[in-house]
């Protein structure tokens, strides 16, 4: 087992989208053949592809059976997100967060995807206690439907809950293809350190936001790894052990506000690469 070398395709490319403005289909392919280039140049061999359900232009069988030949084509390793879930005091809110849920890991699955990520959408009415109670509720509900599908889930930290209301949701579901997220600058927004929240949620976690910030204007902002707050050389080998046992993706992410997109993707993977390669994890690189 070992690390993939990924691209969060939609974020890591999204101002050159609107600025094109181009239709979503248009988008994905745009963002699709970026991320299959970059697997080509640096050896990443297969290159992880991070893309969200919502993001297709359909989920029609037809369009998916050319989409798995795509992603076989150009060397691809998919990791599909399903959505969101509603965490909300409405009954009918929550039937239709499911529905959606149980339709979009059928398309996750077809796509013969191993690990499925989500967010879960909080209704600010509700006391923090209660939006980890209905959280569990849910993800219970959704983690059988994934188990069945042969898929692991895992939410992502951002916003307002920190490790422990992650670990506490975790538990509390108490099925182990439901688990965790991990973004690595994510940690800096809601004031955790990146290095001991990735260490306290290591149990738990299945795939990896691998994301750099800078504090600027008063804003967290995109730059490439390794050039901002997060220290990755004592990150990176900790979210390694997440894949001792089953491969981890680590999907890099640049979601910059300001900065060229492609110079920031291209820093970034060079990067990862000389890590990969002074810390023996070579399994998934061609050198």
């Amino acid at each position: 087992m070992g690390i993939i070398i990924g691209s969060l395709a939609g974020q890591n490319w999204h101002r050159q989208v609107r600025q094109k403005k181009l239709s979503q289909p248009e988008a994905f392919n745009y963002v699709f053949e970026k991320t299959a280039r970059i697997g080509r140049e640096f050896g990443f061999a297969p290159m992880g592809i991070d893309f969200g359900v919502r993001s297709l232009p359909t989920i029609d069988r037809s369009f998916l059976d050319e989409l798995k030949a795509r992603l076989k084509q150009n060397n691809l390793y998919a990791m599909v997100g399903f959505g969101s879930v509603a965490v909300s005091n409405d009954a009918e809110v929550r039937k239709a967060s499911l529905d959606d849920a149980a339709r979009n890991l059928e398309a996750v699955a077809y796509l013969g995807a191993r690990t499925s990520n989500f967010s879960c959408m909080r209704n600010g009415r509700m006391t923090a206690q209660g939006q980890i109670r209905v959280a569990i509720q849910m993800l219970q509900q959704i983690g059988r439907i994934a188990k069945d599908h042969g898929i692991r889930i895992c939410q992502e930290n951002f916003n307002s809950w920190k490790s422990d209301d992650f670990i506490a949701i975790c538990e509390g579901v108490g099925l182990d293809n439901v688990g965790f997220q991990s973004d690595t600058g994510n940690w800096l927004i809601v004031g955790e350190n990146p290095v001991e929240a990735t260490r306290k949620m290591l149990p738990y976690t299945m795939h990896a936001h691998v994301r750099d910030y800078v504090l600027e204007n008063d804003t967290y902002n995109g730059v490439a790894v390794g050039a901002g707050l997060v220290d990755f050389e004592k990150v990176l080998p900790l979210l390694a052990q997440a894949g001792e046992k089953e491969d981890i993706v680590y999907s890099m992410e640049v979601d910059t506000d300001d900065r060229d997109e492609d110079q920031c993707a291209h820093d970034s993977y060079v990067y990862l690469k000389k890590w990969l390669i002074a810390n023996g994890h070579t399994e998934h690189l061609k050198q």
